[in-house]
């Protein structure tokens, strides 16, 4: 299989403290992705084509051991090149490394057969809207994306997963409103999770009209930090100036 199979890669970060709190790992990011999210940092790899050979790739997770614990499959979307991240989170296994997966939730039984077949650590997983809103199509532009969202969810609580569930906000796109609906969505889902309020980078955007605004403050992102903790569940936030923090509803 590992000489039938390539990945269409965007990038490899050899070495990141960010991508995995408390872990070092090794990133892969494969390109494409099927939402065109307006907010997207990572646009610039959704499409195009770089194939690489998992034997390539698996000689740079060799060549990270010595400061990684970890590979983190990221995108675009991972599990679009769903052959792939499965060897790969086999072939990562066998060296020892904890496997993670950056995903959109768009590929619920996908999800479903890594997680049985003991292939994943941890999940981070984007809830960019309200399941119940339309405003999930209109960031993105796919139809039925929150059905498939929600699936995935159900699939972490069925099985158990370590997860984390990542809403990046924007002024006027997704904020207090949204981040409510959400954190409820949760508490419903799992009764208790975890729930990431990362700060969005406008600057970094697809969207040209967003990339006007004005980025949320980390003290506005408290602010909404405080309204997911209220259900009940773990809150971290992320912001350009002090990263990862742990909220406390004090």
């Amino acid at each position: 299989m590992r000489g039938e199979v390539k990945a269409n890669v965007g990038g490899v970060v050899h070495i990141s403290t960010v991508d995995w709190h408390g872990k070092v790992a090794h990133v892969i990011f494969f390109r494409g992705c099927p939402f065109r999210c307006v907010y997207c940092q990572n646009y610039k790899i959704l499409e195009g084509e770089n194939y690489v050979s998992l034997d390539e790739l698996m000689r740079g997770v060799r060549d990270a051991k010595f400061l990684a614990d970890a590979v983190v499959f990221s995108g675009g979307e991972p599990l679009m090149q769903f052959s792939a991240v499965f060897e790969l989170a086999r072939l990562v296994r066998e060296e020892g490394l904890l496997v993670a997966v950056q995903t959109n939730g768009f590929y619920p039984g996908r999800l479903e057969k890594l997680l049985k077949e003991k292939l994943l650590d941890k999940v981070f997983i984007d809830v960019k809207a309200p399941l119940d809103d339309e405003k999930y199509e209109r960031i993105t532009g796919v139809k039925g994306a929150a059905a498939r969202v929600r699936e995935s969810l159900e699939v972490l609580r069925r099985e158990g997963a370590d997860f984390e569930a990542v809403t990046t906000v924007f002024r006027g796109l997704v904020a207090e409103p949204e981040v409510r609906k959400i954190a409820l969505e949760l508490k419903e889902i799992f009764g208790r999770c975890t729930h990431v309020i990362q700060q969005g980078r406008p600057e970094l955007a697809m969207s040209e009209e967003l990339r006007r605004e004005k980025a949320l403050s980390r003290s506005e992102i408290l602010e909404l930090a405080r309204v997911a903790a209220a259900f009940g569940l773990e809150v971290k936030i992320r912001t350009k100036e002090h990263g990862e923090e742990v909220f406390n509803l004090v």
